[in-house]
């Protein structure tokens, strides 16, 4: 069962961490020692490679970019590891958060100020020693480097670091908020990726006035990128083949069980399964779900099955025609194939949800929201109310790289037919995609992606503040954001009193449709069987230092 860390405000909290703590248990052969166990080593296949791990220089897409700079770094807590009923491995748990490179961390009594002691002792690679310094100047590379896209992320919890990030000691840091109901996404956001904290002394020493946080001088060459806290190191790149990264013997939580992984980039999502079931690699990134479908009756191997926050999204521009009618997009809703994408896209590795909020946190009630099923005949009804009798034409643009948004338009296509909706499908370069799409020229997209924060105030606006951009349907509704602000002014984010208004929020947005949210999407990896610790994660990385290599 989950168990709950969630913090008593005014309270202090020492946790000491357990590497592999409820390691998932899966194995091969009992009676055989398998390769990685014996030596340490993996071999993860992936489709591409990382081209810089300079989290600060911007975002690169790419599986393998996120997965080598996860791994490469530590923040101050986490979010703790937990049983799922019904998944046969790990998740993360969204509402409650544990110490990392902190030692405990205290809530003031009016939830304001957030003060963390940090571990003493605790080593980079350069032997640096951690301590507040690294804290500040970590939050003052990224709020100064535009792009990184920091500032956006941390708004409105946190916008200016130099008078809300204080050093209390050399030990000791505090973050103060403007608002109680900032506090839980402040804390989820510390958690993640950009919370990092950077070994400050080894990047000052390579600055330059013209390059004052070492950010371009990182990005030049990915070994100067060995400036984390984290479970493992670079060891060598050899652009294009492989990455090889190494255990750190220094990491805060122990040295993992898992020494030294090599990475190969296997372009072939078909080859990548391949090599799994052969034992020539003990980890699979980014799988086409049919080929998990087909791994999961693989002994060899196994292919994880959790619930996910990974949602696939049909986005409407609100602000032109057609979609500028609350009718024709509640239309699009119920001209959608559900089951068929399930079934023949995404093979059951995806399930329907067609919300925004996450129905396990504290106080959600979906009750209320309208159900969009599968059903043409309310779709026409819908289109002739809004005066579209002769039915509906538009340009469904998907991302050319992305073959389950693909797949998934060419059911939309067919289905919607029956509704008297004829869909053109424009398959587009994603960096094309995202820029015509904000600058208001797509009619409406397919996309996948994910709130990797999932407080209830930063998943309701993450796609609805006007002109973020993550906003791709242009919506601007200010009942909507009314509803969010009284959220966050109604004191601790997950208490019953903010709850009230994040579902109101969330029933505003559901019935506004500005996206249609069709499916989650469960993981796509595959792991050699005797391979444990499998965690599905909010952000899809996998942290190797929370493997297991059974014999």
């Amino acid at each position: 069962m989950k168990t709950s860390h969630r913090l008593s405000i005014g309270l202090r909290w020492t946790v000491p961490l357990l590497v592999g703590a409820l390691a998932l248990s899966a194995c091969s052969d009992a009676g055989t020692e398998s390769s990685a166990s014996a030596t340490g080593e993996i071999v993860v296949v992936t489709p591409d490679q990382a081209s810089n791990v300079v989290r600060d220089y911007g975002y690169t897409a790419g599986t393998d970019n996120q997965d080598v700079t996860n791994n490469m770094h530590a923040q101050l807590i986490r979010k703790p590891y937990v049983e799922e009923d019904g998944s046969d491995a790990l998740v993360q748990d969204y509402y409650n958060f544990e110490p990392y490179l902190a030692d405990s961390y205290e809530v003031s009594p009016d939830q304001l100020v957030y003060t963390f002691t940090l571990r003493q002792g605790v080593m980079s690679a350069h032997g640096n020693e951690l301590d507040a310094d690294d804290v500040l100047w970590s939050f003052e590379r990224k709020f100064a480097t535009p792009g990184g896209g920091m500032a956006g992320y941390y708004k409105p919890m946190l916008t200016d670091p130099a008078t809300q990030i204080k050093k209390v000691d050399d030990y000791t840091v505090s973050f103060t908020v403007e608002k109680a109901g900032y506090g839980l996404t402040l804390l989820a956001n510390l958690a993640e990726n950009i919370g990092s904290i950077y070994d400050s002394n080894y990047l000052i020493e390579n600055a330059t006035p013209e390059d004052p946080y070492a950010v371009a001088w990182g990005a030049e060459d990915m070994m100067r990128g060995n400036f984390g806290y984290g479970a493992y190191m670079l060891e060598s790149v050899t652009p294009g083949q492989e990455i090889v990264m190494t255990a750190n013997p220094n990491f805060v939580l122990g040295e993992p069980e898992v020494k030294r992984m090599i990475r190969r980039v296997v372009a072939d999502p078909a080859t990548r399964a391949n090599m799994v079931t052969r034992g020539d690699a003990d980890v699979a990134l980014a799988l086409r779900s049919s080929d998990q479908a087909t791994l999961e009756s693989n002994d060899a191997v196994t292919v994880p099955t959790t619930t996910s926050n990974q949602y696939l999204l049909f986005s409407m521009n609100t602000t032109t025609a057609p979609f500028d009618d609350v009718r024709v997009r509640q239309a699009m809703a119920y001209a959608i194939p559900y089951d068929q994408i399930m079934s023949d896209v995404f093979f059951g590795r995806a399930y329907k949800y067609n919300h925004v909020l996450d129905d396990k946190a504290p106080n959600w009630d979906g009750s209320d929201l309208p159900q969009y099923d599968s059903d043409p005949e309310r779709a026409k009804s819908l289109l002739a109310e809004a005066g579209l009798t002769d039915g509906l034409a538009f340009t469904l643009s998907v991302n050319n790289q992305l073959p389950a948004a693909q797949d998934t338009a060419i059911q939309i296509q067919s289905y919607a037919a029956e509704a008297g909706i004829d869909v053109t499908i424009a398959e587009v370069p994603a960096a094309q995609l995202n820029a015509d799409t904000l600058a208001g020229k797509v009619q409406a997209s397919l996309s996948i992606g994910a709130s990797v924060t999932m407080t209830p105030p930063y998943s309701l606006q993450l796609l609805t503040q006007p002109g973020g951009g993550s906003n791709i349907a242009l919506w601007n509704d200010p009942e909507f954001l009314a509803m969010v602000d009284q959220g966050l002014d109604a004191g601790d984010a997950l208490s019953p009193e903010a709850g009230v208004f994040w579902n109101q929020a969330e029933l505003r947005m559901t019935e506004q449709a500005p996206y249609i949210f069709i499916a989650r999407v469960r993981p796509s990896v595959a792991l050699e069987a005797g391979i444990g610790g499998f965690v599905q994660r909010t952000d899809f990385r996998i942290d190797y230092s929370n493997l297991t290599l059974g014999s």
